[in-house]
Parts: structure tokens; sequence; C-alpha cells
């Protein structure tokens, strides 16, 4: 009954052992097979990320051009309204010294005054030429926020090229 018995276990157990051979050896060519594709992936994956970097940092630099000429066309402007402050201005007293206190305390603006007191500055007044040059100032400051902030608006809603 041993041999019988040892025989029928050697039936049983040897297609199992086959079996499980030829799973194990097809098995681990298919992990390869997997790990190869998933290393594809990554490296598409990689390569698709690089093209969007590259893309994001060519617009980034376009805009940044952008905003470079403009400011460099606002700044030449500025100073040929500058330049031609005495063919525009006479120097006239246009504002006494309540009325820039008031504006001094404004949010926002800043007029360049002497220290409250009596006497010696009570007669500060701002002409009309210290007006159109704070105007300029003023507008120039407004123009380069507006810039940047329409420059920060465009750059994440810009399709890439």
């Amino acid at each position: 009954m041993t041999r019988d018995w040892l025989i029928a276990l050697v039936m049983v157990l040897a297609p199992a052992a086959v079996g499980c051979y030829a799973g194990y050896k097809l098995g681990g060519a298919g992990v390869q097979q997997v790990r190869a594709e998933h290393a594809r992936e990554l490296v598409a994956l990689a390569d698709a990320n690089s093209v969007a970097l590259h893309q994001a940092l060519a617009r980034a630099n376009r805009l940044a051009l952008d905003l470079s000429a403009a400011r460099r066309i606002a700044d030449q402007l500025t100073q040929e309204r500058l330049n031609a402050t005495s063919t525009v201005t006479d120097g006239r007293a246009c504002l006494r010294e309540p009325a820039l206190r008031l504006l001094d305390s404004a949010p926002g603006l800043r007029v360049e005054l002497p220290p409250a007191g009596g006497g010696a500055d009570a007669g500060h007044v701002a002409t009309d030429t210290h007006i159109y040059r704070w105007a300029l100032a003023a507008g120039a400051r407004y123009a380069e926020c507006a810039r940047r902030l329409n420059a920060l608006i465009q750059a994440p809603t810009e399709t890439p090229p």
C-alpha cells in the first residue's frame, strides 16, 4: 500500500510541480514585462513634464520681456514729459498748505511737506510744476502696477504655443 500511495502522490504532485514551475517562469516574464511597461510610462511622463516646463518657462520669459519693453516705453514717455515741464508750467501757486496737509493725510498719497507748525512753513505752496511732476509720477506708478497685474492675469490663462 505504501508503494501505491507513493505513486498516487507522485501522480498528483508532479503536474502541480510542473504547473508551479511553468507559472513561475511565465509569471516572472510577466512581471518583467509589467516593470518594463511601467518604466516606459515613467519616461514618457517625464518627457511630457519636461516639455510642459520648457513651454511654461518660454511663456514666462516672453511675458517678462513684454513687460520690460512696456516699462521702457513708459519710462521714455514719462521722461519726455518731465523734460517738457518748463514749457507747460510756469511755477504758479496752485495749492496752499492747508490743502497740501489734507492731501498728505489721504490714503495712498504722499506730499513732501515740512513738519506742521507755525511761521516759516505756513506759506508752503504747491506750484503747477509740483503738481505736474507729482501727477506724472503717480500716473507712472499706476501704469506700472496695471502692467504687472495684467501680466499676472494673462500668464496662467494663455495657452502654450
